[in-house]
C-alpha cells in the first residue's frame, strides 16, 4: 500500500506540473548548460572522477575531466571462462589515472504541455595510464560517442537515457593487447535539489565485444557490459 501511495503521489506531481524545466544544468544528459561553468563530481565503477564543464557558444558545451580508475575503463564486461581467464587480463586495471575531453552538441528541444525532451551528441576522447591486474603497465585510448536524451518529467526532475559507445584500445607491456566495444543504454536521473546543486545517478548496460589483437588467443567474444555512477553537479558557489 505504501508503494502504491508513493507511485500515485509522483504521478500526481507529473500530471499537475505545467512547467517541466528539470535541473538547470545537465552533466550526464542532453540539456544545454545555463551557467557559465559547472563542477561535477562522481563515484561508481570503474572510477572516481571530477569534471569541469563550460557553456560554449551556440549549441556547444565542453568539459575537461580527470578520474582515478580501478576497473575496466570502458565498462565491466563479463566473459566466459576462456576469455575471463586470459583475454580479460589485457583490459582490467588495478589502479590508474585517466584524462578526458568532452564535447556536447545540443541537437534539439521539444516542449510539450507535460514533458520536455532534449537530445544531444557527445564526443568524449580520453587517455589512461595504469597498472594492469598482472602488475604490468597498461596504456589505453578511448573514443566515446554518445546520444544522450533528457526527459523533464517534473520541474525538478529529469530522466536521462540514450546510447553510448566507449570504444577503448589497451596497449600492455607484457601481455596481449586488446580492445573493448560496449554498446550501452543509459538509465539515469538528474534532480534539482536547490541552492545550485543537482544530484544525479546513471546505470549503463548492454552487450560488449572483447577483442584480442595480439598473442596466441587472437579473436573476440561477446558478453554483458555495464558501468554506473552517482554524484552531484554544482555551480555558482563561492
Amino acid at each position: 500500500m505504501r508503494a502504491r501511495g508513493v507511485a500515485a503521489f509522483l504521478l500526481a506531481l507529473v500530471v499537475s506540473s505545467s512547467a517541466l524545466a528539470g535541473p538547470e544544468n545537465s552533466t550526464i544528459g542532453a540539456k544545454k548548460l545555463d551557467a557559465e561553468a559547472v563542477n561535477n563530481v562522481g563515484v561508481g565503477f570503474p572510477s572516481i572522477f571530477y569534471e569541469w564543464w563550460n557553456r560554449g557558444s551556440g549549441s556547444l558545451d565542453w568539459a575537461l575531466s580527470g578520474e582515478l580508475v580501478y576497473g575496466d575503463w570502458a565498462s565491466f564486461t563479463t566473459s566466459g571462462a576462456r576469455a575471463f581467464g586470459f583475454r580479460a587480463r589485457n583490459r582490467l586495471v588495478r589502479i590508474g589515472f585517466g584524462v578526458n575531453g568532452h564535447l556536447r552538441w545540443h541537437l534539439a528541444k521539444k516542449e510539450r504541455s507535460k514533458v520536455t525532451n532534449d537530445m544531444a551528441f557527445l564526443f568524449k576522447p580520453g587517455l589512461l595510464v595504469a597498472g594492469n591486474t598482472q602488475s604490468t603497465f597498461t596504456f589505453a585510448i578511448r573514443t566515446e560517442l554518445g546520444a544522450p536524451v533528457s526527459i523533464d518529467v517534473h520541474d525538478r526532475v529529469s530522466i536521462v537515457t540514450g546510447g553510448f559507445i566507449p570504444l577503448t584500445f589497451y596497449v600492455n607491456s607484457d601481455i596481449p593487447n586488446g580492445a573493448t566495444l560496449p554498446l550501452l543504454l543509459r538509465v539515469g536521473v538528474e534532480i534539482d535539489a536547490g541552492n545550485k546543486v543537482a544530484p544525479w545517478f546513471f546505470f549503463d548496460f548492454g552487450p560488449g565485444v572483447n577483442f584480442v589483437y595480439s598473442g596466441p588467443l587472437e579473436g573476440n567474444d561477446i558478453a554483458f557490459a555495464w558501468r554506473l555512477g552517482a554524484g552531484t553537479a554544482f555551480w555558482g558557489i563561492r
